[in-house]
């Protein structure tokens, strides 16, 4: 799903769209399978118990934390998030419409900054921290949260963009 401006998709804006939204895509795709492997196997193991895997629970919790909110921002690219949209689709097309995006896009942007904010805040927390068997260091737990919050806000600041830009040519036809 391109969600460039007409005209625009042979850009590099375009392009950067299209590496963002391949990388988000497969990064959640090689986390989610290899949650189902792993969880899959510490299942087997349970019943046939022939190895340790011990060590397979934090890869399943830091690929679960990367999958949740590599995903968000992936959902959040496409705009496929839940979302009661009643009002915006009563008023799409209308300056009101436009102004509703622009207040929405700037309530959930000062959401977005907080969440960042408070994610960087984490992984600073968490800072000379290991994981007990693999000794992998516990900030990449947390790093998840403000990577999905800055290309979310990236994708807001966009979103709202381009609302102003079309107010402003419905503006200038006028």
């Amino acid at each position: 799903m391109n969600l460039l401006p007409a005209g625009s998709s042979k850009g590099c804006g375009a392009r950067v769209d299209q590496a963002i939204e391949s990388l988000l895509r497969w990064t959640s795709i090689v986390c989610m399978f290899v949650l189902v492997v792993l969880v899959c196997a510490l299942v087997l193991v349970r019943f046939f118990p022939i190895m340790s895997l011990g060590w397979a629970d934090e890869i399943v919790e830091l690929a679960f934390a990367w999958m949740v909110f590599v995903g968000t921002a992936l959902v959040w690219r496409n705009h496929e998030h839940i979302a009661i949209d009643f009002i915006p689709q009563a008023l799409a097309g209308t300056r009101a419409g436009r102004v509703l995006d622009v207040v929405v896009s700037l309530l959930v942007l000062g959401f977005l900054a907080v969440f960042t904010w408070q994610g960087w805040f984490f992984m600073i927390q968490a800072r000379g921290n290991t994981s007990p068997m693999l000794t992998m260091p516990r900030p990449l737990w947390y790093a998840g949260l403000p990577v999905s919050g800055l290309v979310m806000m990236g994708y807001t600041v966009w979103r709202c963009l381009r609302a102003i830009g079309s107010a402003s040519h419905d503006y200038l036809t006028k």
